[in-house]
């Protein structure tokens, strides 16, 4: 069986998404979600809420689709796979973990009164993944 890398995060973009172009002309987004944990302690009642922050990456036709459709404060999901990489900055090793975007979907916002926003998007890459179940 092959080796399975799948990441699914919902989060927040906490800033409009930043585009750039590789030297070859690849157009690459990226943006930084906020993911929220809620808890409780073993002995305690009281729910406990943290949050940590996740970078994502898009490539080509998807980084497009993200630099037109998606802003600072949009609720999305994200499905995509983990990186892991290293460089060295002056002697020094440096670790970087981001996420590679196969998608990226608006979820819908509550409304005041309890109305759900009528604003689902799907944008996509071009990836061939085959999914192991169904």
């Amino acid at each position: 069986m092959a080796d399975l890398n799948r990441v699914f995060l919902t989060g927040r973009l906490v800033a409009d998404p930043d585009v750039k172009y590789t030297p070859s002309g690849a157009q690459v987004a990226q943006f930084r979600i906020a993911v929220n944990r809620s808890y409780k302690k073993k002995d305690s009642d009281e729910w406990f809420q943290e949050s940590f922050f996740v970078t994502i990456v898009t490539w080509s036709k998807l980084a497009e689709k993200v630099e037109k459709n998606f802003k600072k404060g949009d609720l999305v999901l994200v499905e995509g796979r983990l990186n892991i990489r290293s460089y060295e900055v002056e002697g020094v090793k440096k670790w970087v973990t981001d996420i590679t975007a196969n998608s990226v979907s608006f979820l819908p916002r509550n409304r005041p009164g309890g109305d759900v926003k009528e604003n689902h998007k799907e944008v996509s890459g071009d990836s061939d993944i085959e999914v192991p179940f169904s």
